[in-house]
């Protein structure tokens, strides 16, 4: 065998080499991004945000100045909506007069809700305190059970809000106490926008969606947070009831979506 030829095999086993990489890391990547395994027959289907409502609807130059939102970005916070994420519920609140929203945690996605839907527009939220913790009900058979309580409580500690103080809290109706206790009658089918983004608990998820289903008008949206593979109670509840339900997760997200008709 010639050097030239040598030479070539050698080249052409760096570039196999170099492509078994990038695939590897570009699948790896893309995982980690989109928060889904690539290939998953379970999976909710994906849809752009402009699918989901027309005031996202895209111009020649980009997203159409309809969607701009007051957003905050989440350098600092507990709280772990991406600004893309807080940014979807921030437009859409512009147009949404009911809000209801499961999980407080900081206040920071309360505040932005509040912020950006128009004057004279109700945003009810809802969190555990630190004295009422032992109130929280995880079910046996919730996938992860102790690890997903422990961040339900951790993340139910805080009795100052990022809206606290500011001229949008008269906006905000602050509900304290577990979620599956709460009466949602009062707010039945009169809710144009709903966030779930509470405890991450299989059997949470499945209370808190039946609830946000009943709340919203028809026409009206519920949203929930935290739609990847590490959330399993969120992504194993969502991905049997996208099977009845025309639910969708939104691209690059951790978002998913329905429509209530």
């Amino acid at each position: 065998m010639s050097n030239f030829e040598i030479t070539l095999l050698g080249l052409v086993a760096v570039s196999l080499g170099l492509a078994a990489w990038a695939l590897k890391y570009g699948l790896k990547e893309r995982r980690r991004r989109k928060g889904r395994p690539l290939f998953d027959g379970d999976a909710l289907p994906e849809v752009n945000p402009q699918d989901v409502d027309e005031i996202f609807s895209e111009t020649e130059t980009g997203t159409a100045l309809s969607a701009e939102a007051v957003v905050i970005g989440e350098q600092g916070s507990q709280a772990s909506t991406t600004i893309d994420e807080v940014w979807v519920l921030a437009a859409l609140a512009k147009k949404s007069k009911t809000i209801f929203e499961f999980g407080t945690c900081t206040g920071r996605t309360t505040y932005l809700l509040a912020r950006n839907a128009p004057e004279g527009a109700r945003i009810g939220t809802i969190t555990l305190t630190p004295d009422t913790l032992d109130t929280y009900r995880a079910e046996s058979d919730d996938p992860d059970n102790a690890r997903w309580t422990q961040i339900a409580k951790e993340e139910s500690t805080f009795t100052n809000f990022h809206y606290s103080g500011t001229p949008v809290e008269g906006k905000v109706e602050q509900f304290f106490g577990d979620s599956k206790e709460f009466d949602d009658t009062p707010w039945a089918g009169t809710c144009d926008l709903v966030f779930i983004d509470g405890s991450h608990a299989y059997s949470y998820v499945k209370s808190d969606t039946e609830k946000a289903i009943a709340m919203t008008k028809k026409g009206g949206l519920v949203f929930w947070h935290d739609y990847s593979p590490p959330c399993p109670g969120v992504w194993k509840y969502l991905n049997e009831l996208g099977k009845t339900h025309p639910i969708k997760h939104i691209k690059g997200t951790r978002l998913a979506v329905l429509r209530v008709s």
